[in-house]
């Protein structure tokens, strides 16, 4: 049961600091359809618990590629940096082509998220070092769907609260635009100070 607990409590931080997924979210409550902000969400959601049970079942393989971890993590700047630059210079002009972009972008993050690897591969070296996960696969895929559980909720927290928070300051697009970019580039910028200073 701590175990399960656990699984939703990282599924929910995991997704708590402003990252380029969250931030779609957000974009899409405020642009989109309904429709599209949860098929987004339930995309996420899937990805979430097909790289935590993916990592958690290939541990032992994981811990042997300490060279693709580290590549992983370089990639995590340029991609940081390439969506935020994208969020600065998109096409202004209102309507389709912004949710279009928006939804695109947040599906590839999703699909492409080199930071959940070593996320992953840190908890699961914690957690079955604790013996909290047992290893077998109806433990572990347990595990993982509690994760995206905690995922779902904080990214459906993203859709309510950011849009509800960007409304009431009354936000221009494209100032939020630059706001979200700022944040990404922010978040290269850090890992790349990680990354040097390891």
């Amino acid at each position: 049961m701590i175990a399960l607990a656990f699984g939703f409590m990282l599924g929910f931080m995991g997704y708590l600091p402003p990252g380029n997924i969250n931030l779609t979210v957000v974009q899409l409550a405020l642009h989109d359809t309904a429709k599209r902000l949860w098929i987004f969400i339930a995309f996420a959601t899937l990805m979430e618990f097909l790289y935590c049970l993916g990592c958690l079942t290939g541990l032992d393989l994981l811990l042997h590629q300490a060279q693709l971890v580290i590549v992983l993590k370089w990639a995590s700047v340029f991609i940081f940096a390439a969506f935020g630059l994208l969020s600065f210079f998109h096409n202004e002009n209102p309507g389709k082509v912004y949710a279009l972009s928006g939804f695109g972008r947040g599906i590839f993050a999703t699909l492409v998220n080199p930071l959940q690897i070593p996320f992953w591969l840190v908890w699961g070296v914690y957690l079955t070092g604790n013996k909290w996960i047992k290893g077998d696969l109806r433990s572990t895929s347990l595990f993982s769907l509690f994760t995206s559980v905690g995922t779902t909720c904080i990214l459906w927290l993203y859709a309510v609260g950011g849009k509800r928070l960007l409304e009431k300051l009354n936000v221009e697009r494209k100032l939020l635009d630059r706001i979200i970019g700022a944040i990404l580039i922010a978040l290269a910028f850090w890992q790349l100070f990680k990354l040097l200073h390891h």
